[in-house]
């Protein structure tokens, strides 16, 4: 089983799937049911097929049995086992996480082009705090943390740019973040991770 990492603490347990083996490698591994079957062939995509069937393994190996993964209306992801869960995947990773708060987590493989897109999730108030020193990075963790912010809002009508602001960037790369939805300010503890050229970010919603 190609987990790459788990991590377990009070706020939360994620694991990380290094997706590897062939399609039907997976589905085997998996023992899919009937639904799950066609659930799984519904996705068009092969890649995204392979990223739901490591979702589902993750949830299960999280569960220590096997469970139901199922997705709401605004595509949110959920099972009876968990209070809170969120799922992101890019490329060869899958990252599942699980919490008593409510919590987003996204991972994104490095883009060459990520200066060029900064203009559409970057706010005047984080250039600011900007600097040549590692921006590549900065802005790559900027990106996660509005990404992984967002999926604790179901969906909500907001912008990344406009609507969620990220303060304060340390060296540490822990920090706390707020998304602003006047006239409610709604505060997040984020953390970083770095695994080869994949970025990862979790939202923690604090109380």
């Amino acid at each position: 089983m190609p987990i790459l990492r788990i991590k377990k603490n009070k706020n939360y347990t994620y694991a990380i799937w290094f997706i590897e083996e062939e399609l039907n490698e997976l589905l085997k591994t998996l023992n899919t049911t009937e639904s799950e079957y066609t659930e799984i062939h519904n996705i068009t995509h092969v890649n995204r097929r392979k990223q739901n069937i490591a979702a589902r393994l993750l949830v299960n190996h999280l569960a220590m049995k096997k469970v139901k993964l199922k997705y709401a209306q605004n595509g949110a992801p959920y099972c009876t086992e968990f209070k809170h869960m969120s799922i992101s995947h890019s490329k060869n990773y899958c990252a599942l996480i699980i919490s008593n708060n409510n919590i987003g987590i996204d991972v994104q493989y490095q883009k060459k082009n990520i200066s060029d897109l900064q203009n559409k999730f970057i706010n005047s108030d984080e250039k600011l705090h900007l600097n040549t020193d590692n921006k590549t990075d900065k802005l790559h963790f900027i990106w996660c943390a509005k990404e992984a912010i967002y999926k604790t809002l179901n969906n909500s009508n907001c912008s990344l740019k406009e609507d969620i602001y990220i303060l304060n960037l340390q060296s540490n790369l822990i920090n706390s973040y707020y998304k602003y939805r006047a006239p409610q300010c709604i505060k997040y503890q984020v953390e970083y991770d770095k695994i080869k050229n994949y970025f990862i970010a979790i939202a923690i919603q604090k109380s």
